[in-house]
C-alpha cells in the first residue's frame, strides 16, 4: 500500500474544510431565502432595503384603500339601516311580488326573524353562518321588485329577478354584517383614520366632527377629493385614483357634488390596524435585512468555496499533476448520471415522507409548499455536486469522452455505416430517433403526472438528454443528406413564395429518385401557380360581392333612417309627404328588425346563447305576456281567450329567453291571425309536463308543412303581404330546445296550433 504523503494530507484537509464551508454556506443561503420568503418585501428585491417609512410603503396604501372601501360601504349601509343616526330595525330593505301579483315589503326585523327561524346567524366577525339542522325555506322563487341597498339595479324583463327568501335573507344579513363591521371600525373612537364625507342630497358622514381640509393636512397623511377639483390633493406616495373610483362608484352619479376628506394620524395614538401595520412593517424590514445578509454572505462563500474545490478536485497535492479518480469515477458518466438521478428521486421520496411531514408539524400551513420545494432543491443540489466533481475529475484526467458510452456508440455506428446503404442508414437513424423520443416522452409524462417540482426538474433533465441525442442524430443526417436538404429548401421556398415563376430545381444536379422528385416539384410549382391565379381571381370576386352586398344593405339603410329624421324635423305640411315619411320609417324599421333577427337566429341555431335556468311560475309569466299583447290584439280586432289554472305551475327555464319564445309566438299570432277571430292561450299540466298552447285561425291558407314553418325565412303567408321576417318561429324553436323544452306546430287547413312543453318542477 502506497504511503500517504504530507502534501496529500494537506490537500485532503483543504478539501474537507472547503466542502464543510460550502455546505455551511449553503445552509446560510437557504436560511436567508427562508427569512426573505417570510417578509412582505419578498418580491421587491434590493430596493426594499432603502430607507422608507411605513406611510410610503405599498402596505400602507393597500390598508388605506381597503379601509376606504369598507368606509364607503359603511356609509351606504348607514342610510339603509339607520334612522336619525341610530339603528332602526323597522327600516324596509326589500320587496317582492307574490303569486297573486301583490307586493310585500320586508323590514330588517322581518329578515332577522326569518333568519332566526331558518338557522341564520352571525359569528364574532359578523360573518353569516347557517345551521344545517335548521328547517329550510319553501324554495319558491319570487320576483324581487326593490332593494334598499341596491336601488340602481332594475329588472330587465319578466323572469329576470327571481330569488328565494333564503337567498334574500342571506344577502341582507351580509349587508348588515358589513354595517356592523363598519360601526366597529369607524364609529367606536378606535381608529387613526379620520374622515368627512359630504354628498349632494344626503347627510354628512364623519367620525371627527368639524374636520376641515387644513386639519387633515396636519395629521401626517391625507387625501382630499372634491367634485369641483379634479386635480390630486394629497401627500400620498402615489395618486389615489383607485380611491376616487371607489367614491364615484358609491355615489353612482357623475354629476352629483361631493367632498371627501381622509386623514391618517401618523403618530398612531390608537392601537388600530395602522398602528399594528407600523409594528409589522418594522419587524418585516428587520427580517428582510437579516435574510438578505445571510443570502448574500452564503452565496458569496458558496461561489468562493465552489471555485476552490473545482481547482483542487482530483489533485493529490500541491504541484502534483496526477489526477486521482475514485472507483465511482471509473464508470461511464452516463451510467453515473442515471444512478445519481435514481438515488436523487429516492432521496426526495424519503424526504417528502419523513422530513416534510416533520416540517408540517413545526411550520404554519402557508409555508408547507415552500419548505418542500426548498428541501427538494437542496437535495438536487447535493447530488449535482457529486456528479459535477465526478465529471470534472474525468475531464482533468482526459477520460470524459474516452470513457463514454456515446463515444463507443458513435465509433461502432461509423464503422457499421461504411457497409450500410443510404436507405438502411436512414432507417437506423430514424428508429434510434423514434425510440429515444418515445422513451423520453413516456418518462416526462409519468414524471409530470405528479405535478411536483421534483418531477418537473427530473423531466427537464430527461428532456435535455433527449435533445442532446436528437442533435447528434441531426448532425449525421445533415451531413448525409445534402441533396434532400436542397429539396427541402426548394419546398420551403415554394411554400413561402407560391407565385414564383422560375424553375425551383435543376434536375441535372440530382440523381435517381431525387431527380424525379425535383422534376415533380417543378411541375407542382407550375400547377400551384395556375391554381393560385384562379384562387386569387375567385377570392377577389367573392370579396367584391360581399363588399357590394354589405354596402347595398348598410348604406341605403343608414341614409333612409337619417333622411327620415331630417324630413320629420322639417315638419312638411303636405299630408301626402307625411304619409310617405311614415311608410319609409316603417320599411326601414322592418329592414333593421330583419337584420337583428338574422343575427339572433344565427346565435340561437348554433347554441351561442348563455342559459341561466331558474324556477319560474309559468302561469304567472303567461299572464304577464297576455297583458303585454292585449292592446295589440285589440288593434287588430282579435279576441284573446286565456285558459289558465288557478294554482301555479313551476318549470326550470331562463326567464328572459322564455319570454322571447312567448313574445315570438304572440307576435306570429298577431300578424297572421284572421281579423275578428279569436286566439286561445292555454296552460295545463299533464304527465309531469307543463304545456302552453296558442291556437288561432290564419288569415291566409297554410299550404305548408309545420317543419317548413320553423325554418329560416319561411312564412305561412306565401304572398308576403305582411311585415314578418320568417325568423320568429325559428328563433322560438331554437331557444326552447336550448332550455330543455320542445316546440311543436300543428296545421289543419287554416287552423294553426303551437305548443311549448317543459318538464314540471314540483315544490
Amino acid at each position: 500500500m502506497k504511503p500517504v504523503s504530507r502534501a496529500e494530507k494537506v490537500s485532503f484537509y483543504q478539501k474537507t474544510f472547503l466542502l464543510t464551508l460550502h455546505l455551511l454556506a449553503l445552509l446560510l443561503f437557504l436560511s436567508g431565502i427562508c427569512l426573505l420568503y417570510g417578509s412582505s418585501g419578498f418580491r421587491e428585491g434590493l430596493s426594499w432595503v432603502n430607507p422608507e417609512h411605513y406611510e410610503d410603503s405599498p402596505a400602507f396604501e393597500a390598508l388605506l384603500r381597503d379601509r376606504v372601501q369598507q368606509l364607503l360601504g359603511y356609509v351606504r349601509y348607514r342610510d339603509v339601516f339607520e334612522t336619525d343616526g341610530k339603528f332602526d330595525a323597522d327600516n324596509e330593505v326589500f320587496s317582492y311580488s307574490d303569486g297573486n301579483g301583490a307586493e310585500k315589503l320586508f323590514s330588517v326585523s322581518d329578515v332577522l326573524n326569518y333568519a332566526k327561524e331558518h338557522g341564520y346567524s352571525f359569528d364574532n366577525d359578523y360573518r353569516v353562518i347557517h345551521d344545517d339542522a335548521a328547517p329550510g325555506g319553501d324554495g319558491q322563487t319570487y320576483p324581487i321588485t326593490w332593494r334598499a341597498y341596491r336601488e340602481t339595479q332594475k329588472a330587465s324583463g319578466p323572469g329576470s329577478a327571481f330569488k328565494t327568501l333564503d337567498t334574500m335573507t342571506r344577502e341582507v344579513m351580509q349587508c348588515l354584517g358589513d354595517y356592523y363591521r363598519g360601526v366597529k371600525l369607524f364609529n367606536t373612537g378606535n381608529s387613526n383614520l379620520y374622515y368627512f364625507l359630504q354628498i349632494e342630497g344626503r347627510k354628512d358622514y364623519t367620525n371627527r366632527p368639524g374636520l376641515t381640509d387644513a386639519q387633515a393636512r396636519s395629521f401626517g397623511r391625507y387625501a382630499i377629493f372634491s367634485s369641483d377639483n379634479p386635480l390630486p390633493n394629497n401627500n400620498l406616495p402615489e395618486t389615489p385614483n383607485k380611491i376616487r373610483s371607489l367614491l364615484l362608484d358609491e355615489i353612482s352619479s357623475r354629476t352629483a357634488e361631493y367632498h371627501l376628506i381622509l386623514a391618517v394620524d401618523t403618530n398612531y395614538p390608537l392601537k388600530d390596524a395602522f398602528y399594528q401595520g407600523v409594528l409589522d412593517y418594522a419587524k418585516q424590514r428587520a427580517h428582510y435585512a437579516y435574510g438578505l445578509a445571510l443570502l448574500l454572505s452564503g452565496a458569496g462563500l458558496m461561489i468562493i468555496s465552489f471555485l476552490l474545490l473545482s481547482f483542487l478536485s482530483g489533485r493529490r497535492g500541491r504541484g502534483s499533476r496526477e489526477v486521482f479518480l475514485f472507483p465511482f469515477d471509473r464508470h461511464r458518466f452516463e451510467s453515473n448520471f442515471l444512478l445519481l438521478s435514481l438515488l436523487c428521486a429516492v432521496a426526495n421520496f424519503l424526504a417528502n415522507q419523513v422530513i416534510a411531514r416533520l416540517l408540517r408539524l413545526i411550520l404554519p400551513s402557508g409555508y408547507w409548499d415552500f419548505s418542500e420545494k426548498l428541501l427538494f432543491a437542496a437535495i438536487v443540489y447535493l447530488f449535482f455536486l457529486i456528479f459535477y466533481f465526478s465529471v470534472l475529475r474525468n475531464y482533468k484526467a482526459g477520460q470524459l469522452w474516452q470513457n463514454s458510452f456515446l463515444r463507443e456508440l458513435t465509433y461502432k455506428l461509423k464503422n457499421r455505416a461504411k457497409d450500410v446503404s443510404f436507405a438502411q442508414r436512414i432507417t437506423i437513424y430514424y428508429l434510434i430517433f423514434l425510440l429515444a423520443n418515445l422513451a423520453g416522452a413516456t418518462s416526462v409524462t409519468l414524471l409530470l403526472h405528479g405535478k411536483s417540482l421534483n418531477a418537473r426538474l427530473e423531466a427537464l433533465s430527461l428532456a435535455l438528454l433527449i435533445c442532446i441525442l436528437d442533435l447528434w442524430l441531426y448532425q449525421h443526417l445533415y451531413q448525409k443528406q445534402a441533396e434532400n436538404d436542397e429539396i427541402a429548401s426548394a419546398i420551403s421556398t415554394l411554400d413561402a413564395e407560391p407565385d414564383r415563376s422560375e424553375r425551383l430545381l435543376d434536375p441535372a444536379h440530382f440523381h435517381g429518385r431525387e431527380a424525379k422528385l425535383a422534376t415533380t416539384i417543378n411541375n407542382i410549382s407550375n400547377g400551384l401557380q395556375r391554381a393560385l391565379n384562379d384562387s386569387v381571381r375567385s377570392e377577389r370576386m367573392k370579396a367584391e360581392l360581399i363588399t357590394n352586398v354589405s354596402h347595398d344593405i348598410k348604406t341605403p339603410l343608414t341614409s333612409i333612417i337619417n333622411y327620415i329624421d331630417l324630413i320629420r324635423r322639417a315638419h312638411p305640411s303636405d299630408p301626402a309627404v307625411q304619409k310617405y315619411v311614415d311608410i319609409l320609417e316603417k320599411k326601414s324599421q322592418h329592414l333593421k328588425t330583419l337584420t337583428e333577427d338574422l343575427v339572433e337566429a344565427s346565435k340561437a341555431s348554433t347554441g351561442n346563447v348563455q342559459i341561466d335556468p331558474v324556477k319560474i311560475n309559468f302561469v304567472e309569466l303567461v299572464e304577464q305576456t297576455n297583458g303585454e299583447f292585449e292592446e295589440r290584439f285589440e288593434e287588430r280586432s282579435l279576441t284573446l281567450i286565456p285558459t289558465l289554472p288557478t294554482e301555479p305551475l313551476y318549470i326550470f327555464a331562463d326567464g328572459q329567453h322564455l319570454w322571447r319564445v312567448l313574445e315570438n309566438l304572440y307576435n306570429n299570432a298577431c300578424k297572421y291571425a284572421a281579423a275578428n277571430s279569436r286566439i286561445y292561450a292555454e296552460v295545463s299540466a299533464e304527465e309531469g309536463f307543463v304545456s302552453f298552447t296558442l291556437k288561432n285561425i290564419s288569415a291566409s291558407a297554410l299550404n305548408i308543412s309545420p317543419e317548413e314553418l320553423t325554418e329560416r325565412f319561411v312564412r305561412g303567408d306565401r304572398s308576403r303581404t305582411t311585415e314578418g321576417s320568417g325568423l320568429g318561429l325559428s328563433i322560438a324553436k331554437s331557444l326552447t330546445e336550448l332550455q330543455g323544452g320542445t316546440l311543436d306546430i300543428q296545421i289543419d287547413g287554416d287552423y294553426f296550433k303551437a305548443r311549448v312543453r317543459f318538464r314540471e318542477v314540483n315544490d
